[in-house]
């Protein structure tokens, strides 16, 4: 069972890079479109299942056993990164279309930032 959950959050962490990479890409549009909303709520879905697939690994494996690095540092960059993109998503949806992609772009630049950093941190294991 541990293996099941290792294996789908070895591979989901290249969807849910995917997903922020192009939600970046679509704040980079003049304005804010229900399209890129969409976007930008599928990208913060992608990172948060990873974040579940991983806790439910830490869990299973007794990940607080692991060392302050890979048992406590990695896990909590994840859920930082879920709380990033939510929260400017949210911010994004109530500053409007004109401005809602400068908004959002800030909050996913700082999640690409931490998502890279889970990944790297992760595969130093």
């Amino acid at each position: 069972m541990t293996d099941l959950f290792l294996n789908a959050h070895a591979i989901w962490q290249y969807v849910a890079l995917a997903a922020v990479i192009v939600a970046l890409v679509f704040s980079f549009q003049s304005e804010m479109t229900s399209t890129a909303e969409r976007v930008y709520r599928l990208a913060g879905a992608a990172v948060g299942i990873q974040v579940l697939l991983g806790l439910v690994l830490w869990f299973l494996s007794s990940g607080w056993g692991l060392g302050f690095i890979q048992g406590w540092l990695h896990p909590l960059i994840g859920v930082a990164a879920v709380g990033v993109i939510n929260v400017f998503t949210a911010r994004a949806r109530s500053a409007g279309p004109e401005s809602g992609n400068r908004v959002f772009r800030t909050g996913i630049i700082i999640a690409v930032v931490l998502v890279v950093a889970a990944i790297g941190i992760g595969e130093m294991a």
